[in-house]
C-alpha cells in the first residue's frame, strides 16, 4: 500500500475506528471543553497544530474563533475541508487551512495561542521531535502568548505486558463493516508505543479487503511535559489531570 493511500485510508476511517478517534468523534464535548473553558478573546486568530479531522477546529469556527489550522497531512486536511463544506459559509470562512509541518511552520505574525489537540505531541515518537515542536510554539508565540495541549494517557495494561493483542469489531458511518485487530508493544525504557493495526472489512462472502497500519507515539507523563517546556522557555500555568473523565490530561503554558 503506498504512503498516499495508507494516509487516505487512515485519515477516512479515522473518526470511526476504535483507538483512534472513535472516542472523542463520539464525545466531542468531553475533549473539547478544556478549550473552550481557557480561551478567551474570539476576536484574534489562533494557530491549532495538528488539527487532523478537525474534531476542535470546527466547533471552534462555529464558536466563532479563527482558526489556522495547521496538518502535515493532505489527506486529514481532505476530510477537513468536507467537514467545512457541510457548515454554514459563516463558520468556514473563519479557519485557514494550511498544510505543513508543525515543526518548522512560521506563522506571518505571532500568535496569541496555539492549541494542539488529540495527542499531537505524543505522534512524534522521538523525544528531540516532541522538543522540537514546542520550541516552534515558542517561535510562533508572542511574549506572554499559551500554549493549550491535550495527551492522551497511556494504556497501563500494555505497559505492563509489554505485548498486548486486542479485537474488536466497528462499523463506520458509510456503512462498512470492519475487524480491527491490533498488537500493542510498548518500551518501557524509550516510552515508546507501535500499534500494528490490521483492518479487515467484511463483505457478503466474509473478509474482502484487508489494510495494516502501523503507528508509533511516545507517551509523557506531565512531569517530564513540565520539563521540557521549561527548556524550551514556557512556564506551566496550569496542569489538569482530570481531563475528560481522567482519560487524560491537559496542560497551559505561557512563554516567559
Amino acid at each position: 500500500m503506498s504512503d498516499v493511500q495508507y494516509d487516505q485510508f487512515l485519515s477516512d476511517i479515522y473518526d470511526d475506528a476504535p483507538y483512534f478517534g472513535q472516542a472523542r468523534a463520539r464525545e466531542p464535548e468531553l475533549f473539547n471543553q478544556f478549550y473552550f473553558e481557557h480561551l478567551g478573546d474570539k476576536t484574534r486568530r489562533v494557530l491549532e497544530f495538528g488539527s487532523g479531522t478537525g474534531m476542535l477546529t470546527v466547533p471552534l469556527a462555529r464558536a466563532g474563533f479563527l482558526v489556522d489550522s495547521v496538518d502535515i497531512s493532505p489527506s486529514m486536511q481532505k476530510v477537513l475541508a468536507g467537514k467545512l463544506r457541510a457548515e454554514d459559509a459563516s463558520v468556514a470562512k473563519r479557519v485557514r487551512q494550511i498544510t505543513a509541518d508543525a515543526l518548522t511552520y512560521v506563522g506571518e505574525e505571532p500568535y496569541d495561542s496555539i492549541l494542539m489537540p488529540e495527542g499531537l505531541v505524543i505522534a512524534l515518537p522521538d523525544r528531540t521531535l516532541q522538543l522540537a515542536l514546542f520550541e516552534s510554539c515558542h517561535r510562533n508565540l508572542r511574549k506572554g502568548g499559551r500554549i493549550y495541549a491535550d495527551f492522551v494517557q497511556p494504556r497501563y495494561k500494555v505497559v505492563y505486558e509489554q505485548t498486548l493483542q486486542e479485537h474488536t469489531r466497528f462499523r463506520t458511518r458509510d456503512g462498512d463493516n470492519y475487524l480491527l485487530s491490533v498488537t500493542f508493544r510498548n518500551d518501557r525504557h524509550s516510552q515508546v508505543e507501535e500499534w500494528d493495526a490490521v483492518f479487515a472489512k467484511q463483505g457478503t462472502a466474509g473478509v474482502a479487503e484487508r489494510i495494516a497500519v502501523t503507528v508509533s507515539f511516545r507517551f509523557l507523563f506531565h512531569s517530564e511535559i513540565q520539563f521540557m517546556l521549561e527548556r524550551c522557555g514556557f512556564k506551566v500555568v496550569d496542569i489538569d489531570v482530570n481531563h475528560a473523565r481522567g482519560l487524560g490530561f491537559a496542560v497551559i503554558a505561557e512563554k516567559v
